[in-house]
């Protein structure tokens, strides 16, 4: 009886410290890298006018800290990437569909033109 209780103890905690809570999250404001499959979806706005995002589909949650109340992502498990250096951005489609690594800076989602928890301005995305 004492084995099977050492080994629920055990058991949870490595639920616990593996959690999103309790892994290091991604600093808002700072920059840092993602890896997952990217895709294109086709979202609606706030007017209702459609628009193409990129997402990031990501293998394991993760989490976004910060100094504002949108930077606070408690679990995520795709992050909505676009660049706002154009050699980089003129990129980005190329890569849909591809396994990628991605650097740039994250921000928690807060306007309708946000489609995952959190956004990454990024300055590199490369094929995994």
């Amino acid at each position: 009886m004492m084995r099977v209780g050492v080994a629920i103890l055990g058991f949870m905690v490595v639920a616990f410290v593996a959690s999103p809570a309790w892994s290091a999250c991604m600093q808002g404001g700072r920059e840092e890298s993602a890896q997952g499959r990217l895709v294109s979806g086709r979202f609606k706005d706030a007017a209702g006018r459609p628009e193409t995002a990129f997402i990031l589909r990501l293998r394991a949650t993760v989490c976004l800290q910060g100094r504002d109340e949108f930077d606070k992502v408690g679990s995520a498990k795709a992050i909505h990437i676009f660049s706002t250096k154009d050699d980089v951005a003129k990129q980005i489609k190329g890569f849909v569909g591809k396994a990628v690594r991605v650097r740039g800076t994250p921000f928690g989602a807060h306007t309708a033109h946000h489609h995952a928890p959190i956004v990454m301005d990024i300055t590199n995305i490369s094929a995994r």
